[in-house]
């Protein structure tokens, strides 16, 4: 027994330990003991706790929050009004590991974590919540693993550190706002597994130049581009049967965009603000169009072409600017003409078959045209001698 207790007795001596009282019982403060971090390195715990059932975390002296256990996190359980080591504390944390066993990050869990750079996800993982690394600016890059199928709304919005991101095939659903302010993202592919995404999930990612839609997505909900102002063409699938309200607004970058047969609808303010756009080609079976669906202003270099001999119900006159040049089929300019809201824009709207000989006319002639356009669709007020240009339809060379 003596040598038992002179064995015990040099234990304590070569680890400095703090004691706490409790009801007579000396316990051992965590903050003194230490641990390995994920199997590799040592460190301090600082704070602990549980993050869930049969979930735990453990915070170490060099800010990397360790996440362990079996099972899903809880939601708001690491934020600080919920967890016991404050503001002060969460405000420091530079990097995660969240060990194999885990199955949930929880909603909140990393709510501006400001510090936070890096983050370790196991495959063990399936599912990313609500505003789970909402407004982490110094996150850099993150790894989504492949057992990862649904990534809440909001999770990564704010995070403008962001460059590139890989979303795994095992993704079907991307929450609204999920990318929202990604500002520095540059290119991003959703992969064919995603069915759906919601709106506004890649609103206000101002830096992204290219983007993959698959054709497992059959709607582009309301804001899913957003202000992508970086975005020069995009390819729509033909899965895709709607365009909705405000999914390409203000990409001013945006040159160019290929509508599939299968769009029936385009949204209100759809590409409003895409300023640059020079060129749409609207397929046959879209029988609706919404409320200034493209752009207002800037756009007189834009041609829209229309392929139905029946004109999409309008819903207002602001549907279209009035500088854009419309082109339909040469059997259906009447009728476009003539139609509710188009006739407002009866001067802009020309044939798509232009007469092979080539007129001349005298300039007083001229004069009585009321639309009179140059060969690529623009409105002139004043003609040059020997200039070619559209009047009513026609090509003629002026005298």
């Amino acid at each position: 027994m003596k040598r038992l207790l002179g064995i015990i007795s040099v234990l304590v001596c070569a680890t400095p330990m703090i004691y706490a009282q409790v009801g007579g019982i000396a316990t051992l403060q965590s903050s003194d003991v230490d641990v390995p971090l994920n199997g590799a390195a040592k460190g301090k715990v600082i704070a602990s706790g549980s993050c869930g059932k049969n979930v735990n975390y453990e915070l170490y002296d060099d800010y990397t929050l360790r996440i362990y256990g079996n099972g899903a996190m809880d939601d708001y359980a690491l934020q600080p009004v919920h967890s016991p080591w404050g503001v002060e504390l969460y405000k420091k944390i530079k990097a995660v590991v969240i060990e194999n066993g885990v199955t949930h990050i929880g909603g909140d869990s990393f709510y501006e974590c400001t510090p936070l750079t890096k983050v370790t996800i196991p495959n063990s993982v399936k599912s990313i919540g609500h505003r789970a690394f909402y407004n982490c600016t110094a996150l850099t890059n993150i790894t989504i693993p492949n057992s990862v199928t649904s990534i809440g709304s909001f999770a990564f919005d704010g995070c403008t550190g962001f460059t590139s991101i890989t979303i795994p095939n095992s993704v079907t659903s991307i929450g609204e706002m999920a990318f929202n302010g990604c500002t520095g993202l540059t290119s991003i592919t959703i992969p064919n597994s995603v069915t759906s995404i919601g709106e506004y999930a890649f609103g206000d990612c101002s830096g992204l130049t290219d983007i993959t839609i698959p054709n497992s997505v059959t709607s582009i909900v309301s804001g899913a581009f957003w202000r992508c102002s970086g975005l020069t063409s995009i390819t729509i699938p033909n899965s895709v049967t709607s365009i909705g309200e405000n999914a390409f607004y203000e990409c001013s970058g945006l040159t160019s965009i290929t509508i599939p047969n299968s769009v029936t609808s385009i949204g209100e303010a759809a590409f409003e603000g895409c300023t640059k756009l020079k060129y749409v080609k609207i397929p046959k079976n879209v029988t609706e169009i919404g409320y200034q669906a493209f752009p207002q202003t800037g756009d007189k270099d834009l041609v829209i072409e229309f392929t139905s001999e029946t004109p999409p119900t309008l819903y207002d006159v602001e549907s279209f600017g009035f500088l854009c040049t419309i082109y339909v089929s040469e059997n259906a300019l009447e009728t476009y003409r003539n139609a509710k809201y188009w006739k407002d824009h009866a001067d802009q709207i020309l044939p798509k078959e232009q007469a092979t000989g080539i007129s001349s006319v005298g300039s007083e002639q001229s004069e009585k045209k009321t639309a009179i356009y140059d060969l690529q669709g623009r409105k002139v007020t004043e003609v040059q001698p020997n200039g070619m240009y559209i009047v009513n339809g026609k090509k003629i060379v002026m005298k």
